[in-house]
């Protein structure tokens, strides 16, 4: 096979960990030149990156629990699988201890009572060209961590922060409690790094956090299942037997998604046999059943859907082991100043439907590392201007990846033919953008973030405008009775391959999706459109209504009380 010249160009990237002395003219007079907050996989990261660039750089994390829980972000997708393969080099880990993904997979019904071989289905027929992987969360942050102690990094756990004092480079002040004897320190740090996560201790200390839910009102909650019945096994497909038979690759081991109005379910298949389950939705669109506990409540949802039936109906929900979170989306206005920075989900996150999660992390983990590694390395020609290019470009990036991809998005969630375009488009203009840039140059693209630049913002507002038709398309099809017409009985296997940077099959299913969007297009050209509902004000985020606003008329599931 010839070489490409994107082929060719596929290490440009990794100059960027190339060790490097510590300059002489940093002040190296605080306790630690770098203190992080929080040890789980985005504090542990960047305490790698750090140590391995810098080897004489003293580092410190504090992480306040005595053992890692199984967080979200179970599932990655490929802008992460590259991050933990090609730059944290954690390939062995994460193929002898976690779950090799089979891709994205949606399931739509019209009506509970179907047989699920009749749902309609949009996912691969294949396994996917660039790894991606199912992970679980406990071993990969407490291998992560691992690494880094073992080249040198000091870890103190389980601690509870009690004061961070932002004084600038070198006069930082972290007090902690360690848990286990009552003690308190007071150390100084060159530069703190933020990595707590949702708690977002910096942003909501500066005052700089700030919910999206007045244009994103999203909630989730989760649980783990055991005694699952796999998608692949002889029971389930026998019950599929209405399937498409040209499947290649295994249903049970892609990320599979239940698709409705106004709401989604992740079904995720782990190292340990068990599958993790949330139900995600928008509050003005949807309420989700009521119940003991999250785990009946999410089970009682599923249920209703013919693949979740099939699947869950003999499973239990794993006793304590769930979660729930509303306000799903936020960010901070200010994710860098003079000695801190902030990483993960400290600094911000958007929905989880595409499994971005864990792209977010690999981006501002590598941003902050870079920024830290310059500073130290006496390669940063100015301070100010680096901190103030981060902070605005975070802020462009956050609103331009949002817009495009999830404004919007959950009206037309739950329509087969609109979710159809909206995957191949957003799936193909991913693979174009975010995947090949990565993969070519890593050092310079993982150090940005998504939809930079000129190209990025072109990018951005093609994808905002297709979005933005979807959401009208699916509510013109509401209006007409039509919301949900094609959730039956359609196989739409992606037969090609979404492959990084300008190739021949990416842009085959790209035109595809074109297609598939204008001639839904023209049917509804003269059609009017249901009207958008009213979305909750800043001060009251996550109103809880008692029955779903605006139900599609054509949609016969069960809508829950």
């Amino acid at each position: 096979m010839q070489a490409t010249p994107q082929m060719m160009n596929i290490n440009h990237g990794l100059k960027g960990q190339t060790p490097r002395v510590i300059s002489d003219s940093v002040d190296r007079s605080a306790d630690y030149d770098v203190i992080i907050i929080g040890g789980a996989f985005s504090g542990s990261s960047s305490a790698l990156l750090l140590k391995r660039t810098l080897p004489d750089l003293r580092i410190l994390v504090i992480e306040r629990t005595t053992e890692f829980d199984r967080k979200v972000g179970e599932s990655t997708s490929e802008v992460a699988g590259t991050f933990m393969t090609r730059v944290l080099k954690l390939g062995m880990h994460l193929a002898r201890d976690h779950v090799a993904k089979h891709g994205l997979r949606m399931w739509f019904h019209k009506n509970g009572e179907n047989a699920p071989g009749r749902c309609s289905e949009v996912g691969p027929a294949f396994q996917g060209r660039v790894t991606t992987y199912q992970v679980n969360r406990r071993k990969l942050d407490r291998h992560v961590l691992s690494e880094a102690t073992a080249l040198g990094v000091d870890l103190i756990r389980p601690a509870t922060i009690k004061e961070i004092e932002l004084g600038g480079i070198g006069k930082n002040k972290i007090s902690y409690k360690e848990d286990a004897t009552g003690e308190r320190h007071t150390v100084t740090a060159g530069w703190v790094i933020d990595a707590s996560g949702k708690a977002a201790k910096i942003a909501k200390q500066r005052k700089t956090f700030q919910s999206n839910a007045d244009r994103h009102p999203t909630a989730a909650m989760w649980a783990r299942f055991e005694n699952v019945t796999f998608l692949d096994s002889h029971e389930a497909t026998t019950e599929m037997a209405d399937a498409c038979k040209k499947m290649v690759t295994q249903r049970g081991f892609a990320t599979n998604h239940l698709m409705g109005y106004g709401w989604w379910c992740w079904i995720i298949p782990l190292d340990s046999g068990e599958v993790s389950v949330g139900l995600t939705w928008d509050a003005t669109l949807f309420t989700p059943p009521e119940g003991k506990n999250m785990g009946e409540r999410v089970k009682k949802h599923v249920l209703q859907h013919p693949i979740g039936r099939l699947m869950f109906e003999k499973a239990n929900a794993v006793e304590g082991d769930n979660r729930y979170y509303k306000g799903l989306s936020y960010y901070s206005t200010e994710v860098c100043g003079e000695g801190f920075t902030l990483v993960g989900d400290a600094s911000g996150f958007m929905d989880p439907l595409y499994s971005q999660g864990l792209d977010y992390c690999s981006h501002t983990v590598y941003s902050s590392f870079a920024l830290l590694r310059d500073y130290y390395s006496g390669d940063l020609k100015c301070l100010d201007t680096a901190i103030a290019n981060r902070n605005r470009e975070f802020l462009i990036s956050y609103n331009r990846w949002f817009e495009s991809l999830y404004e919007g998005k959950y009206t037309y969630l739950g329509d087969a033919e609109i979710m159809r375009a909206s995957f191949l488009l957003d799936i193909a203009t991913y693979f174009l953008g975010p995947v090949n840039l990565v993969l070519i140059w890593e050092d310079q693209e993982f150090t940005k973030l998504p939809y930079h630049g000129l190209g990025g913002s072109l990018f951005a507002k093609f994808m905002t405008f297709y979005n933005r038709r979807f959401n009208l398309l699916a509510r013109k099809k509401i209006h007409a009775g039509k919301y949900g017409d094609k959730n039956l009985d359609k196989s739409w296997l992606i037969t090609g391959s979404f492959t990084p940077g300008p190739s021949r099959s990416t842009f085959k299913l790209f035109f595809k999706a074109i297609r598939v969007w204008l001639w839904t297009e023209l049917r509804y050209a003269f059609r009017k459109a249901a009207p958008i509902p009213d979305t909750p004000t800043r001060t009251n985020p996550m109103p809880a209504p008692t029955t779903p606003v605006m139900p599609p008329p054509s949609m016969e599931q069960k809508t829950p009380a």
